[in-house]
This record gives C-alpha cells, sequence and structure tokens, in this order.
C-alpha cells in the first residue's frame, strides 16, 4: 500500500496540517490571548545629553568662524572623556569652549543691562506719553463740552429769532416797504442831480447829444414838469445859438429839478423817520437776530478749537505708540536675555559635569515589562478548539543552530572590554573579524 494514503495520515504527526485543518472561530468563543514581554525605552546616557547641551551652546555663541568650526569638530570628542589623565591638546579644547561660552555669556549680560536701561528710559517715556494724552482728551472733552453749550445757544436764540419774526411779520412787511421807497427816492435824487448836471454842461457839440436830451426830457416828464416847459424843452436844448427864450426855457427846467430834488429829500427825511419807527417797533427781532450772530461765532470758534485739539490728541497717540512700539521692543530683548542667559547656565552646568567628570557613568539595566499583546482581528484570532488541538500536537521540533550563530552567541555573551578613559576609546575597542599577527582584522 501507499505510505502517504490518506488514511495512514495523522494530524498529530503533522503539525502544520493540524494547523491547517483546525476549525474556525465560532462566534462565542474569547478573544484574550497571551501577553508578550515588551521592552521600555533605553534610559538617557548623561554624559551624551551633557555633550549635546554643551555643543548647541557652542553654537549659539558668537564667536569667529574658526573658533566655532574648531571647536564643532573637536568639541564632540573631547568632551567625552574624563578629567584623570586627560590630554593636553583636549584641556585646551576644554579652555577654549570655556572661554567662548563665557565671552558668550558675558556679552549677553552686557546686552540684557542695556536692554534694562532702555527699558527703564523707555517706561520714562511712556508716562511722560500718557501724560501728553491725557492733557489732550482732557482738553478734546473740553471743547466738546463748550461747543455743545454753544450749539444749545445757537439753538435757542434761532428759536427765539422765529418766534419773533412770527410775532412781528406785519411789521417786518412794514419795514420792508418802506425800505424799498427809501431806496427809491435816493435813486430818483442821484438822477436828478445827474441830469442837472447835463442840464448845465451840455450843447451840440457834447458827444451823444441827442441821447442827453432824451434822458433830461424824459426825467422832466418824470419828475411832473409842465406840458409848455417839456414841449420847449428839446428845441431849447438842441438850438445851436441859442436866443434868450431858449436859456429861459433852460433857465426853467433847472429850477424845476432843483424844485423836485427838494421835495425827494424831503420825502427821504420823512420816509426814514418812518422806518426809525418801524425799527424800534423791531428792536427785539433785531436783538434775537444779533444774538443768534453771537452764538454762531461762538459755535465756530468751538469747532475750530476743537478740530486742533483732537489733531493734537492724535499725534499724542502716534507719540505714545511709538514710545510703546520701543518698549515692547526693548521687552523683547530683554525677554531673550533672560532665556539666553537661563539656556547658558544650563549649558554651563553640563558643561562643569563634563569637565570635571572623574569616572564613567553606568547605565542602568533596561526594564522589562509585561505588556498586553493587541487584539487580533477576528479572521487571525485562534478558537479554543483549534488551541486545544495545537496543545495535543505539541511544539515543532526547532532547527539545530548552525556554527555561525553559535559563534555569534559565544561574542555576545562574553563581557565587553573596560573602557578606563574614553580619550583611547579607539585602542578599546575590539575590531570585527580575527586578527592575523602582523595584519589587520579581516
Amino acid at each position: 500500500s501507499n505510505v502517504f494514503s490518506a488514511s495512514s495520515i495523522s494530524p498529530l504527526d503533522f503539525p502544520c496540517i493540524a494547523l491547517v485543518m483546525a476549525p474556525k472561530r465560532t462566534a462565542g468563543a474569547s478573544r484574550q490571548a497571551p501577553k508578550a514581554k515588551v521592552a521600555r525605552k533605553a534610559p538617557v546616557d548623561p554624559v551624551e545629553e551633557a555633550v549635546e547641551h554643551v555643543m548647541k551652546g557652542i553654537r549659539n555663541c558668537e564667536g569667529t568662524d574658526a573658533e566655532k568650526t574648531l571647536l564643532l569638530e573637536t568639541g564632540p570628542a573631547a568632551l567625552r572623556t574624563l578629567a584623570d589623565g586627560r590630554h593636553p591638546f583636549v584641556s585646551q579644547v576644554f579652555g577654549w569652549a570655556q572661554q567662548l561660552l563665557t565671552e558668550y555669556g558675558n556679552a549677553v549680560a552686557e546686552k540684557e543691562a542695556k536692554a534694562k536701561s532702555v527699558v527703564a528710559a523707555v517706561d520714562d517715556r511712556r508716562a511722560e506719553a500718557a501724560k501728553v494724552k491725557e492733557a489732550a482728551q482732557a482738553t478734546v472733552g473740553d471743547c466738546e463740552t463748550k461747543l455743545s453749550t454753544a450749539e444749545e445757544a445757537r439753538q435757542l436764540a434761532q428759536d427765539e429769532l422765529k418766534r419773533k419774526t412770527a410775532e412781528l411779520k406785519a411789521t417786518l412787511k412794514d419795514r420792508s416797504d418802506a425800505a424799498a421807497r427809501e431806496a427809491k427816492i435816493q435813486g430818483t435824487i442821484v438822477e436828478i442831480e445827474s441830469v442837472r448836471a447835463l442840464v448845465m454842461s451840455s450843447d451840440h457839440e457834447t458827444a451823444g447829444f441827442k441821447k442827453i436830451v432824451s434822458r433830461i426830457v424824459s426825467q422832466l416828464k418824470a419828475s411832473g414838469g409842465e406840458e409848455g416847459l417839456v414841449a420847449c424843452a428839446a428845441r431849447a436844448m438842441e438850438a445851436k445859438e441859442r436866443s434868450a427864450f431858449d436859456w429861459t426855457v433852460i433857465n426853467y427846467i433847472l429850477k424845476h429839478f432843483d424844485t423836485y430834488h427838494a421835495t425827494q429829500n424831503h420825502e427821504l427825511t420823512d420816509q426814514q423817520a418812518v422806518i426809525v419807527k418801524i425799527d424800534e417797533a423791531l428792536l427785539p427781532h433785531k436783538e434775537a437776530g444779533e444774538k443768534l450772530g453771537c452764538t454762531r461765532e461762538v459755535v465756530s470758534t468751538a469747532q475750530e478749537a476743537l478740530h486742533v485739539a483732537e489733531k493734537e490728541l492724535e499725534q499724542a497717540k502716534d507719540a505714545e505708540g511709538m514710545v510703546e512700539a520701543d518698549f515692547m521692543e526693548a521687552e523683547v530683548i530683554c525677554g531673550s536675555c533672560v532665556e539666553a542667559r537661563v539656556e547658558l547656565d544650563i549649558v554651563m552646568g553640563h558643561f562643569n559635569f563634563l569637565a570635571t567628570r572623574a569616572e564613567m557613568v553606568e547605565l542602568p539595566p533596561e526594564d522589562v515589562v509585561q505588556a498586553p499583546t493587541p487584539v487580533q482581528d477576528s479572521a487571525q484570532d485562534v478558537s479554543t478548539d483549534q488551541a486545544t488541538v495545537l496543545a495535543e500536537v505539541g511544539p515543532v521540533p526547532s532547527v539545530p543552530p548552525s556554527p555561525a550563530a553559535e559563534v555569534v552567541a559565544e561574542q555576545k555573551s562574553s563581557p565587553a572590554p573596560t573602557l578606563d578613559n574614553q580619550e583611547n576609546v579607539w585602542s578599546n575597542v575590539p575590531l570585527a573579524g580575527p586578527v592575523v599577527p602582523g595584519g589587520i582584522a579581516m
């Protein structure tokens, strides 16, 4: 018979077959999984931490490029050495680093002192600028109060004038008519005086003489001259050689104009008297108008003063803003100096630790704790029945280790050589392969 027939194969003889043939997980199966060992994070090496801080401080220092380049290249290896038996060059590197850090610290302290003095000075300017702004604000408030009071007074005067105008409406109409009448009389008097002068000075040789004669005749009619006088006036004025009759007519014309001029002056006097009486009746209205004019001037003055005060307030605010910006800038510089000084103190602490370190720092072994394995996916979970089958099958025989693996395990189990001083670290590190006498590592 065939030894590989299906009837002769048992799942117990082949564990891989047992895994394949195991039943799938049921709905009520448990989701518990065995716990696995998880290693904690390795502890921090204080030497490496100190070296990192010191090198960071050196990079932040304000030195020449040559000095910083030399320290950045030689510093890490030099800082890891012990104080005892330190090479002179390594000691010199420590001295250079200390000098650079000290100079940087002095520069930071000087910069901080200057910044503090600037802060103090600017703080005084802030107080002064605040006082100027407060005074400007008070001035603006006072001007606003005065303007409000003036506007109220103007409104009251305007209301009073309106009321007086309504009360004296008829009288105001009479005053307007009287003023128009007065102006008309005054215009007539001026015209008569001008025409009379033309009568005396004009003749047929005067330019535009015919128009002058026409004007004299028109004024003669308008002033109520007799018809006979009006009819003779033009002929008498236009005669090239004036006769006695012509001169008589001209004299009557002048006399008429004189009489009419006197009448108009009398009427003007009477009209002005009427206006005086009307003005007496309108005195309250006049006073109300004058009061309104005064209040308007006060309002205008208050508005101008307020405008000036607001402009001064804006200037005070701008000045305060500039001072505040200077103060904030100085505060930022002070804050950065304080932070730099604190960081430098930390760096110097690490530097002193490395400079005086006399022995190696032994790190504690890594701790191992039990941590639950994350719950697997439902497709990868193992049911209770499958676990039973695996338990019955037993462990799979392991493959015998190779000779190379035995050598590696032996090297790992052997203790590492101790380093008395990391200054000679390269001579204490074992080479990677077997050493041929008189040769190099293979």
